[in-house]
């Protein structure tokens, strides 16, 4: 029964929503929907792991994880709906925190498994699709952060009505530099964001280079093996 819940193809459709949401015009959609949804295919993850040990991982740091999933989805309620404004920034960076900590796992957990493989098949490839977008998602937490305690660190040079929103901007900015198309729309001008940016090129560069040998190889054994 968990089987059904926490396999790879339904993981991967929950960051894909989650992505796609992000683009919605409507801010409060945005929040509710995106954190829910990115929220789920983290809880699926802990408990794959849990359940089949994937990375080993015990009660307690299950429960831990748990925790930080609830204490980001926390932090951005506070923050968003202006809960606590005098403590709005503090929400906000330990909600980011949360939130890079629990998608570094997701994204270790998914490459470790990725490695494991012994031949490719669908599963390989989805797994090798959702942790390519789990460093954008990342990278778009850290400058979710970052733009809103200071929007002058980006020059956004076209300005439409998605653009004025924040998270629609950095999802948008994050998946181009990840996939380094750098249109020149919106330009990073603070010199660690600058810094962010490029690694997140530099990540994702690495990424595909050590993946698609990984596939590579694994269908040359496939195909050897079948002749």
């Amino acid at each position: 029964m968990l089987n059904r819940w926490t396999n790879s193809y339904l993981i991967f459709i929950l960051i894909l929503t989650g992505i796609l949401i992000s683009f919605l015009s409507d801010h409060l959609v945005q929040f509710l929907f995106a954190n829910l949804i990115y929220a789920l295919a983290m809880f699926l993850i802990v408990l794959r792991d849990y359940q089949k040990g994937y990375r080993s991982l015990s009660r307690n740091r299950s429960i831990a994880l748990c925790i930080l999933i609830i204490v980001s989805i926390a932090g951005s309620g506070f923050y968003h709906f202006k809960l606590a404004s005098d403590f709005d920034k503090f929400f906000l960076i330990l909600s980011g925190l949360a939130k890079v900590i629990i998608f570094g796992y997701g994204w270790l957990s998914t490459v470790k498994i990725l490695m494991q493989k012994q031949k490719i098949t669908d599963q390989t490839i989805v797994l090798a699709i959702t942790a390519y977008l789990f460093i954008g998602v990342i990278w778009a937490f850290i400058y979710y952060v970052v733009w809103e305690i200071n929007p002058n660190a980006f020059k956004v040079t076209v300005q439409t009505d998605y653009q004025l929103k924040s998270w629609n901007l950095v999802t948008y900015f994050s998946l181009t530099t990840l996939t380094t198309l750098g249109y020149g729309d919106i330009i990073p001008v603070d010199k660690l964001l600058m810094l962010a940016a490029n690694f997140e090129a530099i990540a994702g560069s690495i990424y595909l280079t050590v993946i698609v040998a990984r596939l590579v190889s694994l269908y040359s054994i496939t195909d050897s093996k079948n002749q």
